[in-house]
C-alpha cells in the first residue's frame, strides 16, 4: 500500500512539474510572438531625422533626433526617417549611378531661347531637407520629395530664366555663366518657393547646353566674326591707349616743365628775398657795430678824458701840495735866515762858495790880489761881492706851525 502511494505521489509531482514547464514554454512563445505588436525599437541614424505617428496622437509636431527609440506600445507607433545629408538631382541626357543621384534617364531639359531656337539643358542640383521643416514636408510630401518637390521648381526657374535670351548668348562664355548664377540666385532666395517649404539648394550647374547644330556652326562664325571684331576694337583702342600714352606723357613732361619753371622761379624769388634780407640784417649788424664802436669810442673818450682829468687834478694837487711843501721849507729856511746872527752865517757860506768857485781860476786875477782887495776887511769885501753895504734884518713874522 505505501509502495503505490508513493509511486502515485511521484507520478503527481511529474504532472505538476509537466505542467508548470508547459506553460512557462507557452507564455515564452507567447511574448516572442507579441513582442514585436507590443515593443517595438526605432533607430534615427546620424545623418537623418524621425517623424514619429501614433494611432491615437497621428504626427507629432516636433522632429526626432538621431538615436534609438523604445515604442510601446509598438503596434499603434510608426518612425518615418529622413535624410539630412547632400542629395544630387539630375537632369541631362547621360547615364548616372542611382546611388548617387536622383533622376530620370536621358532627361535633359528643353526649352527655347528668346528667338525660338531649341535648347536642351542639361543640370545638376545639390540639395537637402531643412530639418526643421521635416514635419510639413512628411504631412505634404512624405515621398519622392525630388519628383514632387524639387523637379517642378527646377523647370520653372531655369525656362523663366532661359528664354530671356538668345542661344548665343546662353550657349557659352559670360553668356552661360551669368544665365547659371542667376537661376542659382532665384532657387536659393529666402522668400523662394523651395526655401519655404524646406528644401535647401546649395548648388546649382548647367552641365551643359544642347544646340541644332547648324545653329552651332552659325552660331561659330558670328564668334569668329565678333572675335575679328573685337580684335579690330581692342587694336584701335590699342592704338587710341597708345595715342593718350603719348598725349599723357606729353601733358605729364610739360606740367612737369612747368612746375620745374615754378619751382625755379620761387626759388629765384627766395633766393632774392633771402640776399635782401641777408643785406638788410647786415647793414643792420653793421649799422648797430658802428653805433656800438661809437658809443665805445666814446666811452672810451670819456674814461681817457676823466682819466687825464683826475690825473691831471692828482698831478695838480701833488703839485699844489709840492709847491705847499716848497713854499713851506722856503718860508721857514727864510724864518732861519730873520735870526740873529743869520746874516754872518750867509756871507760866510757865499764866501765859501766863491772861494771854491774861484778856486781853479788862474790868470784873470792879479796875482797880489786877495779876498781883502774888495774891502778893508773880510766882512767888508763880502758884502762888496754880494752888492750891499749892509744886511737889513728881515722882520720876524710869526707862522703858525704846519699841519701835517
Amino acid at each position: 500500500m505505501s509502495n503505490n502511494s508513493d509511486s502515485q505521489a511521484i507520478l503527481s509531482r511529474i504532472k505538476t512539474g509537466s505542467s508548470w514547464l508547459f506553460g512557462l514554454v507557452l507564455s515564452l512563445v507567447a511574448i516572442f510572438i507579441l513582442m514585436p505588436l507590443l515593443l517595438k525599437i526605432a533607430t534615427v541614424n546620424g545623418n537623418q531625422v524621425g517623424v514619429l505617428e501614433t494611432w491615437t496622437g497621428g504626427v507629432q509636431s516636433e522632429p526626432y533626433p538621431a538615436r534609438t527609440y523604445f515604442l510601446f506600445p509598438g503596434f499603434s507607433q510608426t518612425m518615418f526617417t529622413y535624410p539630412l545629408s547632400l542629395q544630387v538631382f539630375v537632369m541631362n541626357d547621360k547615364a548616372y549611378n542611382q546611388e548617387f543621384a536622383e533622376g530620370r534617364e536621358k532627361d535633359a531639359y528643353l526649352v527655347q531661347s528668346s528667338e525660338g531656337q531649341d535648347m536642351h539643358i542639361s543640370l545638376n542640383v545639390q540639395w537637402r531637407i531643412d530639418s526643421s521643416k521635416i514635419v510639413d514636408i512628411h504631412r505634404t510630401v512624405r515621398d519622392n520629395i525630388e519628383e514632387k518637390m524639387l523637379r517642378p521648381v527646377v523647370m520653372r526657374v531655369v525656362k523663366d530664366q532661359a528664354t530671356k535670351r538668345t542661344a548665343i548668348e546662353a550657349y557659352s562664355g559670360e553668356g552661360l555663366v551669368k544665365l547659371q548664377t542667376d537661376i542659382f540666385i532665384a532657387l536659393t532666395d529666402p522668400n523662394s518657393e523651395l526655401r519655404t517649404r524646406g528644401i535647401l539648394v546649395e548648388n546649382f550647374v548647367i552641365e551643359g547646353i544642347r544646340l541644332d547644330p547648324k545653329y552651332i556652326g552659325e552660331i561659330t562664325e558670328r564668334q569668329v566674326a565678333v572675335q575679328r571684331r573685337l580684335k579690330a576694337d581692342e587694336q584701335t583702342k590699342a592704338a587710341q591707349a597708345e595715342a593718350l600714352r603719348a598725349e599723357a606723357e606729353a601733358q605729364a613732361d610739360l606740367k612737369r616743365r612747368v612746375v620745374e619753371a615754378e619751382r625755379d622761379k620761387q626759388v629765384g624769388i627766395l633766393n632774392a628775398e633771402k640776399e635782401s634780407q641777408q643785406s638788410m640784417l647786415a647793414a643792420e649788424a653793421s649799422k648797430r657795430q658802428v653805433v656800438l664802436n661809437a658809443e665805445a669810442q666814446q666811452q672810451k673818450f670819456v674814461l681817457e678824458a676823466t682819466g687825464t682829468r683826475d690825473a691831471r687834478l692828482l698831478e695838480a694837487e701833488g703839485t699844489l701840495a709840492i709847491g705847499k711843501s716848497e713854499a713851506e721849507a722856503q718860508r721857514l729856511r727864510l724864518s732861519a735866515f730873520a735870526v740873529a746872527g743869520a746874516d754872518a752865517y750867509v756871507k760866510v757860506e757865499v764866501a765859501k762858495a766863491f772861494a771854491t768857485a774861484h778856486q781853479n781860476v788862474k790868470g784873470y786875477l792879479p796875482n797880489d790880489m786877495s779876498i781883502y782887495t774888495l774891502g778893508s776887511n773880510f766882512m767888508d769885501a763880502i758884502e762888496n761881492m754880494m752888492g750891499r753895504t749892509g744886511v737889513e734884518e728881515p722882520q720876524a713874522e710869526a707862522t703858525a706851525p704846519v699841519q701835517q
